[in-house]
């Protein structure tokens, strides 16, 4: 799934952190996948359904398997550059700008306090692989500069700045690994219209693997689901767990064909938060709830009480709340769903 996704700031300001194309790669078996403990309409995934995982399970689901390399295509007015995306064992899929991947090179201090530039001559920098990219470094000598980082700016052909208050400046040593990524999260302060145009259409082709037999999956004539706005977009950072939840697209930005249909995610951690990012959602300590109703051809989605009743029941300590306009991509397999389009995701902390 590819998402133009927004994040909202903390509170109750209605206003965003920033955006960026997120990319959701996840495949499961059926031998061991978990399955939902309350379901709306069995069989379908349409409804609302209800996950109860725990750590073990969690991790499984956030990894998923290997089913080979998957290839993105966009079209359309600016498309974003989307590199083949592969499985690594341990940490999921992942789209690499394979020329960005360098050893060594050199952290300091950036142009604004919170930043860091990398300079690295054996690499060569451009806007397809630095815009609304994010910066991976395993390996450096200093902690604090092992991570992903979100790229702000490109500051020459072999140097970027990116976001990172704990940097610390050193030469990278010669076994230190950097890379470029697609489509892995968020950039701070990014303005509309961000990364993904309302025009763009998409096409997803997954090789064949052990459980698969090749497939392209696609937006056909139509394209991602258009940008949005919400009524009371703030209600996603003040989610009452206990009680129905009705989150509403604003009806000007919501017309018929600008989607296929509307998603909202809930997921929970019972873990502690104290002293992490407000967007932080770390592993259960003993229980992940995840909610997600999928209705097609309507703008509101209301997740019913028992549903929340289940998050409550877990006590969790953040709630991770995530509305989308989607559009279904048609082409797969009948156990695989592909969307895109945008999102708005909201961060409830107890």
């Amino acid at each position: 799934m590819l998402f133009e996704t927004k994040v909202l700031n903390p509170g109750t300001s209605g206003t965003f952190y920033g955006q960026g194309l997120e990319l959701n790669i996840g495949f499961s078996s059926s031998l061991t996948a978990v399955a939902p403990v309350m379901e709306e309409q069995p069989g379908s995934p349409l409804g609302c359904k209800a996950w109860q995982y725990t750590p073990a399970q969690a991790q499984l689901e956030d990894v998923g398997l290997d089913e080979g390399a998957v290839v993105l295509t966009a079209t359309g007015t600016t498309p974003p550059s989307l590199p083949q995306c592969v499985f690594t064992a341990g940490a999921g899929y992942s789209c690499p700008f394979a020329a960005t991947q360098s050893t060594g090179g050199t952290v300091a201090a950036g142009p604004a306090a919170g930043t860091a530039v990398l300079t690295d001559a054996d690499v060569t920098f451009n806007t397809a692989n630095t815009s609304g990219a994010f910066l991976t470094i395993s390996g450096a000598t200093n902690p604090g500069n092992n991570g992903l980082f979100p790229i702000v700016a490109r500051a020459g052909a072999n140097t970027i700045v990116f976001g990172n208050p704990s940097f610390v400046a050193e030469t990278l040593p010669p076994t230190a690994v950097h890379v470029n990524l697609a489509a892995a999260g968020v950039i701070p302060a990014v303005p509309d219209p961000g990364f993904l145009s309302d025009d763009i259409a998409l096409t997803a082709s997954v090789q064949a693997s052990a459980h698969y037999t090749a497939f392209t999956a696609t937006t056909g004539t139509g394209t991602v689901a258009d940008a949005f706005e919400l009524q009371s977009v703030q209600t996603l950072n003040a989610v009452l767990p206990q009680a129905q939840f009705t989150v509403s697209c604003a009806a000007t930005s919501c017309q018929a064909g600008s989607a296929s249909g509307s998603m909202l995610t809930l997921t929970s951690t019972d873990a502690p938060t104290a002293g992490l990012s407000p967007f932080a959602l770390p592993p259960p300590a003993v229980s992940r709830v995840v909610v997600r109703c999928l209705s097609i051809g309507t703008t509101s989605i209301t997740v019913p009480a028992a549903y929340m009743g289940l998050l409550d029941a877990t006590s969790p300590t953040r709630l991770e709340s995530r509305f989308a306009r989607v559009t279904l991509m048609g082409g797969g397999p009948a156990t695989v769903s592909v969307m895109s389009g945008h999102a708005v995701v909201g961060y409830t902390t107890y």
